[in-house]
């Protein structure tokens, strides 16, 4: 009985990891074929925001995504910050790096 749970669970967290693996690579490839806000990428791929933010959050954390601009959202109509993942729409950082 025991080994039928446990098959079941492991299948499942496997599932689970596909899906938040196929959720990034999309996150991933919006923010690189143009720079959007997280609510914007939101509507386009039907992921929660709350997934993307912390995507972004590791992203962020593997120097991967940069912020392009802060501007109006045309989907919130708030003051956003617009990313991207596209190397070559990197803002260039004007700080000598010391060591």
């Amino acid at each position: 009985m025991k080994n039928a749970n446990t098959s079941n669970k492991s299948s499942s967290l496997e599932h689970e990891d596909k899906v938040i693996q196929l959720q990034f690579n999309k996150v991933f490839n919006e923010f690189f074929k143009q720079p959007f806000t997280m609510k914007m990428v939101s509507v386009q791929t039907q992921i929660d925001r709350a997934n993307i933010c912390w995507y972004c959050r590791n992203l962020r954390k593997t120097k991967r995504i940069a912020a392009v601009k802060k501007g109006i959202c045309p989907v919130t109509k708030h003051r956003a910050i617009y990313w991207t993942t596209n190397p070559n729409l990197f803002p260039i950082n004007p700080q000598l790096n010391l060591f």
